[in-house]
């Protein structure tokens, strides 16, 4: 007598259900607890009710576009493979791995222009969505479109992130949201907004109008509409971290240090060099083979106009022999060695030069200093009506009090020296530059500071607008949510960001802290790397694929 074939399937509420059926749904109904467990909302364990029907009860048809117990027709499978690596490729990139392009050179040579990487959202924690209603995949703009949206604000969820392998620490390449993106341009998103409100005026950047200077007419469209875009719809950006919560970090001459000792040197950290070449100028294809790229070969004769005065024994080289390009610190030891070159040495910024787009952005403030004497001294002004200044020196003086006394003395002839002079004469507790920069405390989560009209300018953004609280300054009493107060406890960890290219990198120095909650993720590996400036069939650089990003 044959042996009696095993029954496959079951019945579970009058339904005949396959024991297969059973197994996949144990299977997902574990996974998904898992899930919920690993995120802490409970009411997510309500799909338990769909996968439960899905697989049992069969009351509802979820897969609604094919009809139930037939075969799929082609269009149908192709409908469920379609949904359902949208919905695969829509977890590993919220929990697991993003795909990230570097757009700037503001870690050459760490990381390249045309690097296309995995960022890890497990090594710190995923992080949550904040804005739900989105389309799956895309950043902040639909595809094929400039300005777009790919979002709905309407709906904004508490930032929450998900216990990761570990925190961020020093010297850590970091994926984040730009903390400055709150605000953004259509015709600019990536940049900052911000900062063409100090160079134009709020008016001319929020109307869209510029005046031409040269015909007095009003010039429209230059700018775009004003966005408006949550945190986790921010442009993507990428830069190391330098400083954690509660350190306070300094630079000094280019170097920085973290709570009074010197960081740690990093492989490729790069800085502008001042070349003055002999006879022969610098070959390019010799530079290109030391690893400087195009973009910097097709800059190098673009000195900045400080350059004289901050390195006056330039005066003496003819200006067409003057080159500027970032260089690591193997690239400049090789360039010490070229015959051609009689003069290289770091574009370093003295502590008394000024940098005006700095954070965090103070009101002006003017001091006549012996630099400024002995700098209308250099450019032949007299020295009788030079000396004059002695009269008001080191008294502070508003931009236009400053203005009217050095018009008075010299007339116009000092229209064309006006720039460097607010640079010479600018003072305040931030007056610092690139390679000056600081000391600066990095706010820790609940650490209480006490609130001054010095530190505000520091906090003012944290307390307002990542922290999204009303603050009120009146007769030099502080008022936080309508309550009196002189101190202020932090909600969040927040870091200071810098690219490994130091001078050419828009990074904390400039926009100031990094918010835990724009935190994305890490590098983990270059998977494609495209140099554009190559001919088609050197596009691809393939010393740089499949290159582990940690350690760089």
């Amino acid at each position: 007598m044959a042996k009696q074939k095993e029954k496959k399937t079951i019945t579970v509420f009058g339904n005949q259900i396959k024991k297969s059926s059973l197994f996949w749904f144990s299977f997902y109904a574990i996974a998904w607890f898992l899930l919920v467990l690993w995120i802490g909302n409970w009411w997510l364990l309500l799909f338990e009710l769909i996968l439960f029907d899905y697989y049992f009860t069969q009351k509802v048809n979820w897969i609604f576009w094919r009809k139930r117990g037939k075969k799929p027709s082609k269009a149908g499978e192709w409908v469920d493979a379609i949904i359902y690596a949208v919905v695969v490729a829509y977890i590993i990139r919220m929990f697991l791995i993003e795909a990230y392009t570097i757009p700037t050179s503001s870690m050459e040579r760490t990381l390249l222009v045309g690097d296309y990487l995995f960022v890890s959202k497990y090594d710190y924690g995923p992080r949550l969505p904040m804005t739900p209603l989105s389309v799956p995949l895309v950043n902040n703009t639909l595809p094929f479109t400039k300005s777009v949206p790919s979002y709905i604000s309407a709906v904004q969820w508490k930032y929450k992130r998900l216990k990761g392998l570990r925190h961020v620490r020093h010297h850590d390449i970091v994926v984040f949201n730009f903390p400055n993106g709150d605000t953004a341009l259509a015709k600019y998103p990536s940049l900052d907004y911000y900062d063409f409100v100090r160079m134009y005026g709020w008016k001319a950047v929020n109307k869209d109008e510029i005046v031409n200077p040269y015909t007095g007419q009003i010039q429209r469209g230059t700018f775009g509409r004003k966005i408006y875009r949550p945190v986790d719809k921010r442009e993507n950006y990428v830069k190391r971290c330098i400083g954690l919560p509660g350190d306070t970090l300094q630079v000094i001459n280019g170097q920085v240090f973290i709570n009074g000792k010197k960081d740690a040197p990093i492989k490729h950290m790069m800085y502008k060099y001042i070349i003055v070449t002999g006879a022969n100028d610098l070959n390019p294809v010799f530079l290109k083979s030391i690893g400087v790229s195009q973009e910097y070969l097709n800059s190098m004769h673009q000195v900045p106009d400080d350059a004289l005065y901050i390195m006056p024994e330039l005066k003496k080289y003819p200006a067409s022999k003057i080159i500027i390009l970032p260089l690591d610190k193997a690239q400049y030891q090789r360039l010490k060695t070229v015959r051609d070159i009689i003069f290289i040495k770091p574009y370093i910024k003295p502590a008394w030069w000024v940098d005006d787009y700095l954070y965090p952005h103070v009101e002006k403030m003017f001091v006549i200093k012996d630099t400024l004497i002995n700098y209308l001294l250099d450019k032949g002004f007299p020295a009788q009506k030079v000396k004059r200044l002695n009269e008001v020196l080191n008294k502070p003086l508003s931009e236009q009090e400053l203005l009217k006394t050095l018009t008075y003395l010299f007339s116009d002839s000092i229209t064309n020296y006006i720039k460097d002079v607010l640079t010479l004469t600018k003072n305040s507790p931030y007056a610092w530059n690139v390679d000056n920069f600081g000391p600066i405390w990095i706010p820790k989560k609940g650490v209480t500071v006490k609130l001054t009209m010095q530190n505000l300018p520091i906090y003012r953004r944290i307390i307002t607008v990542y922290e999204h609280n009303k603050l009120l300054v009146k007769d030099g009493k502080f008022f936080i949510n309508g309550k009196q107060t002189d101190t202020y406890t932090f909600k969040m960890n927040y870091y200071f960001m810098m690219g490994d290219n130091r001078h050419n990198s828009a990074d904390s120095r400039f926009w100031g802290f990094v918010p835990e909650d724009h935190i994305i993720g890490t590098p983990l590996i270059i998977w494609l790397s495209i140099n554009k400036y190559a001919p088609i069939y050197k596009k691809i650089r393939w010393n740089r694929l499949f290159r582990l990003v940690k350690g760089m």
